[in-house]
């Protein structure tokens, strides 16, 4: 039986069988669609703000809406300020203001502000404070006391269709202003279907006027405006529901007050919830909320209160105009952010709303927008599964892109049409990308666990083929028996060794594996020597001694010729070795060995550590013709050629790792 030269590998179990990589794939992006749907369902918070950003891109590429050229902007800037004084102004110069306005045609006027308490700049008001600061007297009742300057815009309030805004509380439950329920436009009706406000928002309490100023109007709407989860107005209500009936916005009211037509109507079914006012059609979502288009600044007609004051608006400019009054000036009154990144006032915000109303040009986002998504995700979920566990990774990659490109083009297309409809494209686009990415990287460690076992398998080769070529010399020299297991230990325990000495950077567990590899085909040039010689049982002559010598150059030869015949003979680095150890193992320091006569560091380091770790084998070992040395027997036979025979270094490390070379001869002893 011959020996074996090389360690036994082990092929670790592959977690993907070669071949069997395509249901892993399948499996993997079903999975990925399944975690994609989930998201789009639960819409966790990350997911609704990443979408309400991907809307808000989207929408900027959306035509402006055509006006309807009906509201009208009213603002308390600062030009108005300067000439009239601080604000709040007295009540009395609003009542100015709203009967100039009505003189000037306006249809309805419009008053965005909360006046929940009396007017203290009113004489009877200042006297009745002043009496309770200061202690004078007792001072009256607030019922009692005289409000002018409210009766004074009370009386301009009733003079023609007016509305007041009021807001309604959904959280505290706090009351103030006039008492009972806000005033509705004159005939409004409001027919629901059963369970069509189930969702929304149910108030608590609300902050009205006080009641001179609400019985005088021709009606009130609440100014809530309802902020998504970035802060961001993009929404708004238009009906609440509030103690058994429904009221309108401040927007709602105006347009209704505009009109004949009050008569409102809610539909709801499980696909989507229409608020229908005559002919048109008003989606809302789930929580009676519309989208609405907020337009840039000077989007609508504007004019400084001053100049109403003063009397100069152009004729006509107000003829049968919805105007609201509202501040303006920086630091009053309400802002909000609107999609395109810009701030609005609160008065501009009702002015949008009116014109969405009037001109028809709604947003909306269907309740079945979740279960087209939902389709969406498992459909393109499904195709790119399909796609990318087959071959052909570009052709898969451009389909994917496709896909998910379409779902944004798609989506923007019928957001921008004139529909106006709004389904998120987020998931369905981002589940081709999450599912091309995550295959990807699969089938990539797929196809590197296949190289990876390739390059064991050529591994596992080329050691086989070392092991075929060494037993040769060993089917040919019997009395070697061990002898190449035992030096290629010999060599790795000194490469080891020496790598832990400065100037041997290149002993890296690389290089030293492949030093261990090559050292079986030190020998590897006796297969050309004649048997009669090689296996001779006496002493050689000095002819037989000289021929016996070329085995050096025989196998250095023969290894040369093999790297040669390889397209790349740089990447047999470990044929190298065993050439480098072939041919100069028994060079000398000196430089009286052969077969080249080299001396010192010119000697290959693979052949100086196979020098000592041949000599050393063949000393410990029994031949015909001489007994086996003990190691301390060697060790003083190699220490006292260190510097001649030997690399001084190569023999330090051999005495260093002196109970290593012992136990390795025990082990693999030659059987008796």
């Amino acid at each position: 039986m011959f020996p074996v030269a090389a360690h036994s590998r082990t092929t670790p179990q592959r977690l993907l069988p070669l071949r069997g990589g395509r249901p892993a794939l399948i499996a993997a992006g079903l999975a990925l669609t399944l975690c994609a749907g989930l998201l789009l369902i639960f819409s966790p918070l990350f997911i609704q703000e990443t979408e309400l950003r991907l809307y808000d891109l989207m929408l900027a590429g959306r035509a402006a809406p055509q006006k309807s050229g009906v509201p009208v902007i009213v603002g308390i800037d600062e030009e108005s300020l300067k000439a009239y004084g601080q604000w709040p102004w007295p009540r009395y110069r609003l009542a100015r203001l709203v009967e100039r306005l009505e003189a000037s045609g306006a249809k309805v006027v419009v008053l965005d502000f909360l006046m929940p308490e009396p007017d203290r700049t009113s004489p009877d008001v200042i006297m009745a404070e002043r009496r309770r600061d200061l202690g004078l007297s007792p001072s009256p009742p607030p019922a009692v006391v005289t409000d002018v300057n409210s009766q004074r815009l009370a009386k301009a309030l009733a003079g023609g269709p007016t509305i007041l805004g009021y807001y309604l509380d959904l959280a505290t439950g706090v009351r103030s202003g006039a008492g009972g329920a806000p005033r509705l436009p004159a005939g409004m009706i409001v027919a629901a279907m059963p369970g069509a406000s189930a969702q929304w928002p149910t108030p608590t309490g609300m902050i009205r006027g006080i009641g001179v100023l609400t019985a005088a109007a021709g009606a009130e709407g609440f100014t809530n405006a309802q902020h998504d989860l970035d802060g961001v107005l993009r929404r708004v209500p238009l009906l609440m529901h509030y103690e058994g009936a429904y009221y309108p916005s401040l927007a709602l009211g105006a347009v209704l007050l505009a009109s004949q037509e009050r008569r409102l109507r809610i539909d709801h079914d499980a696909s989507e919830t229409l608020l229908s006012w005559g002919e048109r059609r008003i989606p809302l979502d789930r929580l009676g909320d519309t989208l609405i288009d907020f337009r840039t600044r000077d989007s609508f007609p504007y004019f400084s209160a001053r100049a109403i004051l003063d009397g100069h608006p152009a004729a006509g400019s107000l003829r049968g105009k919805i105007v609201l009054i509202g501040a303006w000036a920086k630091g009053l009154g309400d802002v909000h952010q609107v999609p395109s990144g810009q701030e609005i006032h609160g008065v501009e915000a009702h002015a949008a709303v009116i014109d969405t109303i009037l001109s028809g040009t709604f947003i909306a986002q269907p309740t079945w927008a979740r279960g087209a998504g939902l389709f969406a995700v498992l459909l393109l979920g499904g195709m790119s599964t399909w796609l990318l566990s087959r071959p052909g990774y570009v052709l898969s990659l451009l389909a994917v892109m496709g896909m998910s490109g379409g779902c944004y083009w798609g989506a923007r297309a019928l957001l921008l049409s004139r529909e106006g409809l709004f389904i998120p494209p987020l998931i369905p686009m981002a589940t081709p990308i999450l599912v091309m990415t995550v295959l990807s990287l699969v089938k990539y460690g797929i196809e590197a666990r296949k190289v990876q076992q390739r390059n064991r398998d050529l591994i596992q080769a080329q050691d086989t083929i070392i092991v075929s070529m060494s037993t040769l010399t060993a089917a040919r020299d019997k009395e070697s028996g061990r002898h190449i297991l035992r030096t290629q230990r010999y060599v790795e325990v000194l490469a080891r060794q020496l790598a832990t000495l400065p100037g041997y950077a290149v002993l890296d567990e690389a290089n030293i594996e492949l030093l261990a590899k090559s050292a079986p085909l030190h020998d590897i040039g006796k297969v050309g020597i004649p048997d009669h010689i090689l296996c001779k049982p006496g002493a050689l002559t000095a002819k037989e001694y000289d021929i016996m010598k070329t085995h050096t150059l025989i196998g250095a030869q023969a290894l040369s010729k093999t790297m040669g015949g390889t397209e790349h003979p740089e990447k047999l680095a470990f044929l190298n070795y065993a050439l480098q150890m072939a041919e100069s193992h028994h060079e000398k320091w000196d430089g009286s060995g052969y077969p080249l006569g080299l001396s010192g560091r010119a000697i290959p380091l693979a052949g100086r550590l196979m020098a000592l770790a041949d000599v050393y084998d063949a000393l410990v070992s029994r031949r015909v013709y001489k007994r086996d040395f003990s190691h301390e027997e060697a060790q003083e036979w190699i220490l006292a050629r260190s510097g001649t025979h030997f690399d001084p270094e190569v023999v330090g490390a051999f005495v260093a790792q002196r109970g290593e070379f012992i136990r390795i001869a025990r082990e693999l002893a030659d059987e008796e």
